[in-house]
């Protein structure tokens, strides 16, 4: 038989696809099983959205922002079924390419070959299909049927058959026999059974591979070493020699630290590792050996195929082993492989020394006689190699043994576990564990699949027991869950804390337990240890992030991050420093919640966008919210987006609609009420509406609330409830404001004017405002005459201020403009008013800016319509002007009740002389 061209290229893709995969999962992702995930949960912080300054009063308008945190969980372990499949389908295929190249074995070596093949078959368990009967032999039968029948037909009368032919023909025959089986056999999901216990056959092959290639290594560079100092007359001996030496003392290091007797402060490399060097040299050994040899198994070409499935299926096997977490598996073959590559290695050095010393430096060919003749000296390497696994074994206690039994039984678990069969999975983890305890999957596994069972007491039991004898993080993880879940938040605090003392900074661990520091009122401790985490953990960063705005330490990083919910994060911290935060930031989070399908993110994202200053039309961003709160997966977050839809309005300038909906949002939800109506508070006070918003505090205060400071004392002091001034005081220990000590008369001038602003007529302040000294409180009073009460001043009148305002603060160009021509009709004056106040566009947006409710009236000549302005607008602002021309405008539209009932409410501010004055007066 010759080796063809499509043969050695697919057998190439074979090693390398195999060599990726392992490699991949030895370096990058060790335990692919686990299932770490971060769950997401929210916590708020009060942002200041807006400042106000009412002469010596100051205090921010707060909205909630959310924070997201991560908190990693321990999820139940991955299942990769369409990879135990894939895996299955190599091992078969490689069984049938073996078997077909068995057909070309001399008839000793034949039946040896067929003997191993039946007993590997009934080792594999495959009576557990159940066909006939409980663990009857029919799967066995079946399977020997269909592999041994074609087999033995080509060896006896086949001989001439193309090896072609003679692989399809058995590959026919296996994959019926598979194929009846899983149609016969009663059994759940009786393919995934076969496919998981295809593993038995691929560990065992790659077995034979290992034992097969056992010096490989060493007489590789035996003789690459002989072909490069052929004609050198160079002393190979010393060059073997310590390679020799190198290669057995890092057998030996891996041993010590599979039994786990190493003590270096240093990690040392997977014995898997050994599979590449050991297939790429023992090549180049199998390639002497069949060249020098004459009393061969078969031809060398046979030899050299046999070869490289072998390396194939090892390479494979070492995907399949980290992929399914069979970690007694993995760990039998480590053992395995160092014994083997020890004792065999140990024995061919000292047949190389013992035959060839005499000629190895003498510069000639020796590589082409080490194995010739093929005699029984060199059969002492094999005997003494195995002698020498026999003796590592009993060094080693026969662990192998253990683990064995330990691979069988993880075998059969994920088979349970994958068909969902949670009792018999865990017992059989449990037994697994029991036997060989590193085998974390099997642990982890016992304790969650418990825990579904509804027996946490038990779960509980083995999660411990893993701490004190064998600790992992994900298990770790899991106890602590359990317990913060039932309140034991002390108990879940102790075994985070003794996880770290054994995985040092490990994130998972540090993350969880800064969480739950929080909890316990530790935030210091919390703080500090995600600060001094060395870890570039994402989740954790974020988590920090997050850490730092709750306590009040706001930090916006230099560099943004790329995903959501450090975004989220990074906006909430820009947002508590009162940053406008960058357009890249803002645009990256807007486009990653088009695709977002977390209603919480989603939730959180658009409030913390939102929590901005935006006098730009608010319609399409309200009818947005709107539209989101109708999906039925956002229900549970509905009042959140209402609350949004408020802050929005809120920043586009329309004071009526935001105080309404907040009273609206206290009244449908009472446990949140009192945050509610708190801000409607403040949102009034702002516009000097102290009597109502002194109203809202003491509503706030019956839903609950008790977060009084000093500027609602002066609140309450200005709305004229001395008495509610006093109360608040005294019970929630309210400081008073410095200005109460103040000698400078200025300032209770200034108050006595601002506490009744609205109120009063616009001459009278300006009057007022004419005797008071220069300071900031003039320029004050100045700025709010023009802002609410130019709509009743006479042009001169606002010139004067403007000069003054200009004088003490700089120019204003759009307040000159205005001045300049103060007709409430004329757009371009308006829009100067509006630039200048940084107000909405919307004239009736804020009831409180009197001139703009002057100007939506004037522009309308219907006088119904003008009622209607003007009464939206004074059930908010008292001011005298808005009213005597809302009792006009009653009158003229025929509402005569109405005017009489307005003119009633008007006297109760408003002097007789005042009211006669305002009837008189044609504004």
């Amino acid at each position: 038989m010759k080796t063809s061209l499509v043969f050695k290229i697919l057998a190439l893709l074979f090693i390398i696809s195999g060599g990726l995969f392992a490699l991949y999962y030895l370096i990058f992702d060790p335990q692919p099983y686990i299932n770490i995930q971060a769950g997401s949960f929210l916590d708020t912080i009060a942002i200041p959205f807006d400042w106000v300054q009412i002469g010596p009063i100051s205090f921010p308008i707060k909205v909630d922002n959310y924070l997201v945190f991560q908190e990693f969980q321990a999820l139940a372990p991955e299942i990769h079924l369409t990879e135990s499949y894939i895996y299955a389908a190599i091992v078969w295929l490689g069984a049938v390419s073996v078997l077909a190249l068995l057909t070309e074995f001399k008839k000793v070596f034949f039946i040896v070959g067929g003997i191993i093949w039946i007993a590997l078959l009934t080792l594999s368990n495959f009576n557990g299909l159940n066909i006939g009967g409980q663990s009857a032999n029919y799967p066995l039968i079946i399977l020997l049927t269909g592999t041994l029948v074609p087999l033995i037909y080509f060896h006896l009368w086949g001989q001439k058959t193309h090896l072609a032919i003679k692989w399809l023909t058995i590959f026919a025959g296996t994959f019926s026999a598979l194929a009846i089986l899983i149609i016969q056999s009663p059994i759940t999901s009786p393919e995934i059974y076969l496919a998981e216990h295809s593993l038995t056959i691929g560990f065992c092959l790659a077995l034979a591979w290992i034992f097969w290639n056992g010096h490989g290594i060493i007489s590789g560079i035996y003789i690459l070493l002989a072909r490069a100092n052929r004609n050198l007359n160079v002393n190979i001996t010393v060059q073997i020699s310590f390679i020799a030496l190198i290669y057995l003392v890092t057998l030996f290091i891996l041993l010590l630290d599979l039994q786990g007797d190493l003590n270096f402060p240093f990690p040392v490399f997977s014995a898997l590792f050994l599979l590449i060097p050991l297939g790429i040299l023992g090549w180049i050994s199998v390639g002497e050996k069949v060249d020098q040899s004459e009393e061969l198994v078969s031809t060398s070409a046979v030899i050299k195929a046999l070869h490289l499935i072998g390396f194939g299926l090892s390479l494979w096997l070492v995907w399949k082993l980290k992929l399914s977490g069979n970690q007694p598996g993995e760990e039998l073959f480590k053992h395995l492989l160092v014994y083997s590559q020890f004792g065999f290695s140990l024995f061919f050095f000292i047949y190389l020394m013992a035959n060839f010393m005499a000629v190895m430096n003498s510069g000639k060919a020796i590589d082409k006689i080490i194995y010739k003749p093929y005699s029984l000296v060199y059969y002492h390497v094999r005997i003494g190699g195995l002698i020498t696994i026999l003796v590592i074994t009993t060094y080693a206690e026969g662990i192998v043994g253990v683990q064995a039994n330990g691979m069988t039984s993880n075998i059969l678990a994920d088979y349970y576990y994958q068909i969902d069969k949670k009792l018999e999975a865990s017992i059989l983890y449990e037994n697994a564990w029991m036997r060989y305890r590193k085998n974390p999957k099997a642990k982890f596994a016992t304790a969650k699949l418990l825990l579904d069972l509804k027996q946490p007491t038990l779960a509980k039991q083995n999660l411990e027991e893993s701490i004190t004898e064998a600790p992992q993080v994900d298990n770790i993880l899991l106890l602590s869950e359990r317990l913060h879940l039932e309140n034991k938040v002390f108990d879940a605090i102790y075994y985070l804390e003794k996880g770290l003392t054994i995985f040092p900074n490990e994130p998972h661990l540090v993350n969880n337990l800064s969480l739950l520091y929080t909890k316990v009122n530790k935030s210091t401790e919390a703080l500090e240890l995600m600060s001094q985490s060395e870890s570039d953990d994402p989740v954790l960063n974020s988590n920090l992030t997050a850490l730092k705005t709750k306590l009040g330490q706001p930090e916006v990083n230099l560099t943004e991050p790329l995903d959501l919910i450090s975004q989220l994060n990074q906006l909430a911290a820009s947002n508590a420093l009162a940053n406008i935060p960058s357009e890249e930031l803002v645009q990256s989070i807007k486009g990653k919640l088009q695709d977002e399908t977390s209603p919480m993110l989603i939730n959180a994202g658009w409030r913390n966008l939102m929590s901005e200053i935006n006098r730009n039309d608010p319609n399409s961003d309200l009818a947005f919210l709107d539209s989101l709160g109708q999906k039925p997966e956002m229900l549970d977050y509905l009042m959140s987006l209402q609350e949004t839809a408020v802050i929005r309005s809120l920043a586009a300038g329309r004071v009526t609609e935001a105080v309404k909906n907040l009273n609206g949002l206290a009244f449908r939800n009472p446990n949140d009420a009192a945050y509610y109506l708190q801000l409607s508070g403040s949102i009034l006070a702002q516009n000097l509406d102290f009597q109502k918003a002194a109203n809202e505090f003491i509503a706030a205060e019956d839903k609950g609330f008790q977060g009084f400071s000093t500027h609602h004392w002066s609140i309450f002091g200005l709305a004229g409830m001395p008495e509610k001034a006093v109360e608040i005081r005294e019970k929630y220990q309210v400081r008073l404001p410095s200005y109460v000590s103040n000698q400078d008369t200025t300032i209770h001038e200034y108050l006595n004017i601002i506490g009744r602003f609205h109120q009063t007529l616009p001459q009278k302040i300006l009057l007022q405002w004419r005797t008071l000294p220069e300071n900031v409180l003039k320029t004050d009073i100045a700025i709010r005459l023009i802002v609410f009460k130019a709509h009743g001043l006479a042009s001169t009148d606002l010139k004067e201020l403007e000069k003054y305002i200009a004088d003490i603060i700089g120019p204003q160009e759009q307040l000159k403009a205005f001045v300049n021509n103060p007709d409430l009709k004329n757009i371009d004056a308006v829009n100067s008013f509006i630039s200048w106040v940084k107000a909405s566009n919307e004239l009736t947006a804020n009831p409180y800016l009197s001139p703009l409710i002057i100007s939506a009236v004037d522009i309308n000549t219907d006088p119904l319509t003008q009622y209607e302005i003007l009464n939206a607008a004074t059930e908010f602002n008292q001011d005298p002007i808005l009213w005597i021309k809302k009792i006009k405008a009653a009158r003229e539209s025929g509402l005569d009740t109405y005017a009489n009932e307005s003119l009633e409410i008007l006297k109760q501010w408003v002097s007789p002389e005042e009211l006669e004055l305002l009837q008189n007066m044609n504004y």
